[in-house]
C-alpha cells in the first residue's frame, strides 16, 4: 500500500509475516536490492517513508535472500522485463499556495482604510 502525504513524503506499507529483512527496491534507488531497508512494525507490516521526486515510479518489495513481491494495492502495475509485475506510484508536483495580497477585499486591510 502506498500513501502520499501532503508534504511530498510517500509511505510504503507492506504486509509480510517474515523474519527476513524487507527492502523497498525501485527506479528511485536504481533497483539496488539493499539500499532502502524497511522497518518492521508490531502489526506485521513493514514500513518506509521517502521523499520522491514528482513523476511515475516503479517499485517492488524484496525479502533478503528471498522472493520479490508486487504491491497490487499501489497506483497500478506494469509488466517488467522478467515477465513479472512492478508496482507503480505517481507523485504529483508540489503545489505552492500564494498568500493573499494585503489589499485583498476580505483581508481586513481594505475595511480599515
Amino acid at each position: 500500500m502506498v500513501d502520499l502525504g501532503r508534504s511530498g513524503l510517500v509511505t510504503f506499507t507492506f504486509r509480510c509475516n517474515t523474519p527476513r529483512q524487507v527492502y523497498l527496491v525501485g527506479d528511485f534507488n536504481h533497483w539496488d536490492e539493499i539500499a532502502t531497508p524497511m522497518q518492521s512494525g508490531r502489526d506485521g507490516n513493514w514500513y518506509v517513508t521517502l521523499r520522491l521526486p514528482p513523476g511515475r515510479h516503479e517499485f517492488r518489495y524484496r525479502e533478503q535472500d528471498g522472493p520479490w513481491h508486487t504491491d497490487y494495492a499501489a497506483f497500478g502495475v506494469v509488466r517488467n522485463a522478467f515477465e513479472e509485475f512492478n508496482s507503480v506510484v505517481e507523485v504529483d508536483p508540489a503545489q505552492r499556495l500564494r498568500a493573499m495580497p494585503a489589499n485583498y477585499p476580505f483581508s481586513g486591510v481594505a475595511a480599515r482604510q
